[in-house]
């Protein structure tokens, strides 16, 4: 049964003549006027809570004198809950199993990374991918003196350092990015290969970041990237 017909047709414009108010009122109903979307729970009802972003965060902290990691914990992304700071300097690693193994990981940034530390100055905060890039976490990174970053040395890595430092970049601070000072020797180990639209990627990064190109040279020349979790499997010297 038609529900609707056109009546009369103008430019742009068209009258349409309603033959079922009651097939209408249905279709009203299975198609209801769209409304303001402002936040995660109005997105819900629509089934889009995930087109909307999280206002606060939880986020995992660890230091070498904890028995275990503790939470930083935001409902609204300007408040954070937190203990007292306790290392001064924020590295922020990317991956759980870095995380887990944090005795190893503060290890590596201090010895081969060139991080100017003992072990007690800093804080390791597990951040997964873009979840370390959040906005409201500038409230809780800027308690730092400094941030450090422990990316995967790919692409991806080097995008979410740069969404840290954009971020920072209102508080005057730059982040660092952290990689083995012998990374060439990582790299030659590695059997991931970059694709020609992530090579193209690296050599716009290089050009928008120059504190890294020396580092994001020996990514292109090599043609290769890194996981961190290679970090675990340490090479010396």
């Amino acid at each position: 049964m038609a529900c609707l017909e056109p009546q009369a047709k103008q430019v742009k414009v068209c009258v349409i003549k309603v033959l079922n108010s009651n097939m209408l009122a249905e279709i009203e109903t299975r198609f209801p006027d769209s409304t303001l979307v402002d936040s995660r729970v109005a997105a819900s009802h629509q089934g889009r809570s995930h087109s909307q972003v999280v206002e606060g965060n939880a986020l995992m902290i660890q230091h070498i004198n904890w028995e275990k990691p503790r939470v930083a914990f935001s409902k609204d992304g300007s408040h954070w809950q937190s203990d007292e700071i306790v290392g001064e300097l924020l590295v922020i690693v990317e991956n759980l199993q870095n995380f887990i193994f944090y005795e190893e990981t503060l290890s590596l940034v201090i010895e081969d990374c060139g991080l100017a530390a003992t072990p007690e100055e800093v804080t390791l905060l597990f951040g997964s991918g873009n979840a370390a890039a959040k906005t409201c976490n500038r409230t809780l990174f800027r308690q730092y003196s400094e941030v450090y970053t422990l990316f995967d040395l790919d692409p991806g890595g080097i995008n979410t350092y740069g969404n840290i430092k954009i971020m920072l970049a209102e508080d005057g601070m730059q982040p660092n990015f952290l990689a083995p000072k012998n990374i060439e020797a990582y790299l030659e180990r590695s059997q991931w290969m970059l694709n020609n639209e992530e090579r193209t990627s690296i050599y716009h990064a290089g050009i928008k970041h120059p504190e890294l190109s020396p580092l994001l040279q020996c990514l292109y020349t090599s043609g290769k990237k890194l996981e961190q979790e290679t970090y675990l499997d340490r090479i010396y010297g």
